[in-house]
């Protein structure tokens, strides 16, 4: 509401008063009545104009605030409330720069709900969806103010976070069991967890990928678990 009182209120004040001066100069000359009468078309003038000014201020408000819900709509995935894919590579890509530049550690994980499909088949995708949420809310409750969390994929989110190797496992482990023991129907989440440390890795595209095949190694040793990989398996 100060906006109001602001620029635009200014100007309706300037403008009306300016009128009225012009208008008593021009017409009423040295007379008490029609200076009267000159101030009351300036009360009108002026109550016009800020009215007019508060209806801009109200449509300049609203086109901001469509400007907001659409930079949100670009940068937020719906469902979960968390950076949408396209939104994290992009942040992602300027953690990799920022860990090379400043020669800081790099480690991503990647979160997979291992039987999504399978609950999205047999519940509906409305209960899948609340799966989704109570994931992703348990994300946001667990990283630390400079961790990057997004979703990736369908049934996966991705940490980007400045810790080694260590502190990357350490939360890992911290994070796996508290996830494992989200339920739908009494039916436990089977969690896997695919980590891994930049070190080397000079693109976000070699990054993704060792972290694809550390979920791959986690498939490979009977899933619902943890891996850390260190060097690429055969994928390509």
């Amino acid at each position: 509401m100060l906006k109001i009182f602001g620029i635009d209120f200014i100007f309706s004040f300037v403008f009306s008063f300016l009128f009225y001066l012009l208008l008593n100069k021009v017409c009423f000359i040295n007379n008490t009545k029609a200076y009267i009468f000159s101030g009351i078309i300036f009360l009108f003038i002026f109550v016009g104009f800020f009215f007019l000014s508060y209806y801009i201020y109200k449509i300049k408000k609203k086109i901001e605030e469509l400007n907001q819900k659409i930079d949100k709509m670009s940068k937020i995935d719906e469902i979960t409330g968390i950076y949408n894919r396209d939104f994290l590579l992009e942040n992602l890509k300027k953690y990799i720069e920022v860990s090379k530049r400043k020669n800081l550690p790099l480690s991503i994980m990647i979160i997979e709900i291992e039987n999504f499909k399978e609950i999205n088949e047999e519940f509906g995708f409305e209960r899948a969806n609340e799966i989704l949420k109570k994931v992703s809310n348990v994300l946001k409750n667990n990283v630390r103010g400079m961790d990057l969390v997004g979703r990736y994929s369908i049934n996966e989110f991705l940490i980007a976070s400045f810790s080694t190797k260590d502190e990357i496992l350490k939360f890992a482990n911290r994070l796996h069991p508290i996830l494992r023991e989200i339920k739908i129907d009494g039916i436990n989440l089977r969690i896997n967890i695919g980590v891994i440390e930049r070190k080397n890795l000079n693109s976000i595209n070699e990054i993704l990928k060792q972290a694809e095949e550390a979920i791959f190694l986690a498939h490979k040793k009977g899933g619902n678990r943890i891996d850390f990989l260190e060097h690429f398996l055969l994928l390509d």
